[in-house]
Parts: structure tokens; C-alpha cells; sequence
């Protein structure tokens, strides 16, 4: 973390001297304020004005408008380095997350995120994500939620990351462009059918013949003495004709302004991160895939692109200010540049949803780069396609930040299709079925994962380990679970490798069903022809048994609690065999929840 360190103690001596500097230009206006009243007042109100009063003072006027110009730059390169320096100091900082999504996912029905924590306060999602923008942290999401099974997508995504993970400076650049666009909620694309001036002639003739003949009559008055009836008539007849024709067309202009996703600030600042793509060198595949989408498509380039459509909102934004009653009455200046966006729109949009997904996926793959950048000792995962279907070493739980975490090494044979995991409660083994099942998540989105190895073949996820009853739509905790594990089946029987994590199942049942039920329902998971590996927890050592009748597909494995001083405390090391200890009657008398 060295680097970044040094990139924000060089931002903090830059903010430094843009706040010397805003001073400086504040105080400097203020004087010239003065200087400006002095002046002002010495030509028109005391007699002893002279003309040069007045020179100094239309002199100060320019002086005054120049300063503040420069005095908003600074202040708007102020506002971009303290960004800069935030998002840096929460990268460094970075343990205790919130969702960092505007609302509450329902992730009940996805095969795997409500029990891998993968979103909501302290998940997954909320400790890899940086992104400044909804549409960076919604393919972020998408990422997460789909994790890839395809070897090139995962390896493509494996050189991206790390590529993306050396440009540290740029890294946060481009966050810092992107969080000042305040993009959020739900984008909505300009699409053909919202083309409202096609076939408006009459509108289109009119934003060309009004503000010409306002022109006219304007010059026309430097040359001719027009008497003030006439005049008074014609200024009439302009603004009550370009009056009905705003009212005809108000519906159009105001479809145009909803149509755009963004505001012409939020435009410009699209450019600017767009520019920031174009203009880096990269040498990965992805990342050229994803520069060049910014520069390929029917309207060349998206930076030249989107600076004429900002450019165009920024003018037709104009007419809302205060001079607007005069441009829109004597110039049909909204209707005039309404048309023009519709124009540039159709321009662009086959070109600007791509754009956005570019972006999007830049966005999403910086946060992986930035994760990457914090964990270099994570490793890249291997593929493997005829060998084990998973081999880790030193595995670990990525969202665990004890300064001791016990890692664990695990291996699943190409024979091996089931493995039951058993011992007391509280030895780890949930915990260690949501390592093997985040790190699967992180292995196919193309992040390197908490093992100093892992090796596996990639399989669609499924978990069954938090199953919940419904009270409003009326189902029971075992309806539930049955027909999750319902579609557990399905999948296998429509061919989908599955790798499957299991805690515990039909615990809503007695315990003579539950057995029977798991013996048969993992019987008939031996039986699928698809490929599939499957990790089971449960505290039923009579379902270890099985293990005898399929031994080459089958092995079980353990948690062991050890009498330390009378305590029974675990190492949370997995082992071979079936555990041989139990500890409920133990933490109920050591909770005093029944008598020693």
C-alpha cells in the first residue's frame, strides 16, 4: 500500500496550494470590489469623476468577471483532489461495510447469494466495491450474482484485474471523474420510438424563420427609424406565434429532457472519463476490448460524440435561466435545440448504451483491480479441466480480519462427488462452507482468492444453508427447502454442472425422516450424469455411513473439539474421518441454560 500512500501525500500538498491560491484570488476580488465601487462612484456620483474613473472601472468589471473564472477552476480542482483523497483513504481503511446499494436486495430465490453473504452490510459486494456510480456498481453486482464458468471469460478477466492493479494513480483518477457525475438510480436509454420531431415541419421551419426575422428587425433598427406601433405589432406577432408553438410542442420538449439520463454537467463529465479511457495504454485484452468499444460504432468516437451533446443540453439547459423568457419567446431557443438533441440522439443511439456498458464494466473491473491491489497475496486461481475439481491450500475466508485466521487445505478428487462434513457446534464447518463457496464466487468472477493454491473446474453454484419459512405467502421452512433443493435437481437434469454447498438439510422434518430423506436425496445426486461436486455439513453421524456403500464417490470429513483444562475448545482444522465429539450439553450448562 506504499504507493497509494505517496499518491495521497502528493494530493495533499497540491490541496494544500489550491487552498493558498483560493485565498489569495477571494481576497484579490475583494480588493478589486472595492477598487471597483471607488472608481463607479467617483464618475457618477461625486463631481470630481473624470473619464478615467470610468475606464479603471470598466477595467475592474473584466478584472472581476477573469478572477472569477479562475477562482472556479480552482475551486473545482479543489473539490477533485479532496475526492481523490477520500476515496484513497478508503481504500486504505476499508473493514467495516454497508451495502453500499440503494436498496435491499431479495436474494431468497438466487441459488447462492443470501447464504455467501455476496450482498448487503458486510458482504462480499460492500467490501470489493468501489465504484462511484449506479452503473458501475450494478455490473459489480452482476458480476457477483453470475459468476462465469467459461475458462477464457474467467483467464480474460484474470489479466484485466491484474493490469488494471499496477495503475494505481489511474485507478483513482478514474474514480474521482466518476463520483463527481452523482449518478444513481435507474438508466433509461434513448431508443428510436422516442423521436417526437421526425416529421414536425412545421416546428423545424420555425426554429430557422423566427430567429432569423428577430435578427432582422433588431439590425434592421440601426439603419431605419421603425415607428413604435409597427414595432410594438411585429415583437407581438413573434412572441404570440412562437408562444402557441412552444405550447403545441411542449409535450416534445419535455419527452426530449426525459428521455436523457443526465444533466449536461453529468454529460461533460462523461467525456472526461471517457477521455480518461482513450487516452491510457493498455496491453490486456479486455481492457482494449473494452477501450476500443469507446472509439468503434456507427458515430465514431464516444468523447467527440458525447462533447456535442453535452454541449447541446448545456444550451438548451440555458433556456430555464432568467433570459430564457427572451430566447424561448424570440427565438424558440428549447424547441430550437430539442430538436437538435432528438438529432444528435439519433446519431448515437445504437453507439451510447454500449458506451455506458463500457463504462459500466471499467467501473466494476476497478474495484476488482483495487481488491487485487490490496491482497497481493492472494493468488490467481488455476483452471483445471480433467483434474481435481477443487485443491486449495492455506484457504481462507476473505471477509474474516482477525489477525489469526486458521486456514485450511481441501482437495475434492475427480472421482470424489460428495463430501460430508461433520463435528460439534461452533467448530467452523458453516464457515468453512462459505470459504469454499465465496472463493468459488471470487475464482470465476477472475479475482484472486484468500489460498496461497486453488485449483478447480468451474460450476454453477448452489447453496441450501440459510432456507427461511415465508409467513406472507404461506411457506413452511420445509416447503421451502424441498423446493429449493427441487431446483437443485433440475439444474442436473438440464445438464448444468453444479457445485453444491449444503448445511444441514430437511432439518425441518423428524429426525428419522431427516436421515432416510438425506441418505436417498444424496443417492439420487450419485445417479445425475452431470458433473457436480458436493459439500454437505450435518450433525447426523448416522448419514456418514453411506460413505461405505459409495466409497470411491463419497468421503467424509471433520471438525474435532479437544478438553483443554476442562474447556472444550476446537482448532478449526479439517480432518479426515467422522468427528467423535459433541459439545450441546456442554454450552447449555456453560450458559447456564441448564443445571451442571
Amino acid at each position: 500500500m506504499e504507493e497509494i500512500h505517496l499518491l495521497l501525500s502528493e494530493k495533499k500538498k497540491i490541496i494544500q496550494k489550491l487552498q493558498k491560491k483560493l485565498s489569495v484570488l477571494g481576497w484579490l476580488r475583494v480588493a478589486l470590489f472595492l477598487a471597483l465601487v471607488y472608481f463607479l462612484l467617483q464618475f457618477f456620483i461625486f463631481e470630481s469623476g473624470l473619464r478615467i474613473h470610468l475606464y479603471f472601472g470598466m477595467v475592474g468589471v473584466a478584472l472581476f468577471l477573469v478572477l472569477g473564472y479562475f477562482l472556479l477552476h480552482v475551486k473545482q480542482d479543489l473539490e477533485f483532489y479532496k475526492n481523490y483523497l477520500h476515496i484513497g483513504q478508503e481504500i486504505i481503511n476499508k473493514t467495516e461495510f454497508e451495502t453500499g446499494l440503494d436498496f435491499e436486495e431479495e436474494t431468497d430465490q438466487h441459488p447462492f447469494a443470501k447464504d455467501l453473504d455476496i450482498l448487503g452490510k458486510n458482504s462480499l459486494f460492500s467490501y470489493i466495491n468501489y465504484s462511484q456510480t449506479v452503473l458501475g456498481r450494478n455490473k459489480l453486482k452482476y458480476f457477483l450474482l453470475h459468476p462465469s464458468v467459461d475458462k477464457a471469460q474467467i483467464l480474460s478477466r484474470q489479466t484485466s484485474i491484474t493490469e488494471l492493479s499496477h495503475k494505481t494513480d489511474w485507478l483513482l483518477n478514474f474514480l474521482t471523474i466518476a463520483k463527481s457525475m452523482n449518478i444513481s438510480g435507474k438508466i433509461k436509454h434513448p431508443t428510436p420510438k422516442d423521436a417526437v420531431f421526425e416529421n414536425a415541419f412545421v416546428a423545424k421551419t420555425a426554429v430557422v424563420v423566427i430567429p432569423l426575422l428577430t435578427v432582422a428587425v433588431l439590425i434592421s433598427l440601426a439603419f431605419f427609424s421603425v415607428p413604435a406601433l409597427y414595432l410594438t405589432l411585429i415583437f407581438a406577432g413573434i412572441f404570440a406565434f412562437s408562444r402557441l408553438l412552444l405550447m403545441v410542442y411542449a409535450k416534445n420538449i419535455e419527452s426530449i429532457s426525459q428521455t436523457l439520463a443526465f444533466d449536461s454537467g453529468q454529460y461533460e463529465q462523461f467525456l472526461t472519463v471517457f477521455s480518461h479511457i482513450e487516452k491510457e495504454e493498455f496491453r490486456e485484452e479486455l481492457n482494449l476490448i473494452l477501450q476500443k468499444k469507446l472509439v468503434a460504432g456507427t458515430s465514431r468516437s464516444s468523447r467527440k460524440e458525447i462533447e456535442k451533446l453535452a454541449r447541446l443540453l448545456r444550451n438548451y439547459e440555458s433556456g430555464h435561466s432568467n433570459i430564457g423568457l427572451i430566447l424561448n419567446n424570440f427565438f424558440l431557443w428549447k424547441l430550437n435545440f430539442a430538436i437538435k438533441i432528438e438529432n444528435q440522439i439519433k446519431n448515437i443511439e445504437q453507439d451510447l448504451p454500449h458506451w455506458f456498458e463500457a463504462f459500466a464494466e471499467f467501473e466494476a473491473l476497478v474495484s476488482l483491480g483495487i481488491f487485487r491491489y490490496k491482497n497481493p497475496e492472494y493468488q490467481f486461481p488455476v483452471i483445471s479441466e480433467s483434474g481435481e475439481k477443487l485443491q486449495a491450500e492455506n484457504l481462507i475466508h476473505p471477509l474474516l480480519f482477525e489477525t489469526e485466521v486458521v486456514s485450511n487445505d481441501f482437495e475434492i478428487s475427480q472421482s470424489t462427488e460428495i463430501s460430508i462434513i461433520t463435528g460439534a457446534n461452533m467448530t467452523g464447518k458453516s464457515t468453512f462452507l462459505r470459504t469454499v463457496g465465496i472463493n468459488l464466487v471470487l475464482a470465476m468472477c477472475g479475482c484472486p482468492v484468500a489460498a496461497g493454491k486453488f485449483v478447480f473446474i468451474p460450476m454453477h453454484l448452489f447453496t441450501s444453508m440459510r432456507t427461511s419459512d415465508s409467513l406472507s405467502d404461506g411457506t413452511s421452512y420445509f416447503n421451502a427447502e424441498i423446493v429449493r433443493l427441487r431446483n437443485l435437481i433440475e439444474n442436473l437434469d438440464n445438464g448444468k454442472p453444479q457445485f453444491i454447498i449444503l448445511d444441514e438439510i430437511l432439518k425441518g422434518t423428524n429426525s428419522k425422516d431427516k436421515l432416510t430423506g438425506s441418505e436417498l436425496f444424496l443417492e439420487k445426486l450419485l445417479k445425475s450424469q452431470t458433473l457436480f461436486s458436493c459439500l454437505i455439513a450435518t450433525h447426523d453421524l448416522e448419514l456418514t455411513k453411506i460413505e461405505k456403500k459409495f466409497q470411491s464417490k463419497i468421503k467424509n470429513y471433520c471438525f474435532e473439539l479437544e478438553n483443554i483444562n476442562g474447556e472444550l475448545q476446537t482448532d478449526y482444522k479439517l480432518q479426515h474421518g467422522v468427528t467423535k465429539s459433541m459439545n450441546a450439553i456442554y454450552l447449555m450448562r456453560k450458559f447456564g441454560i441448564i443445571d451442571s
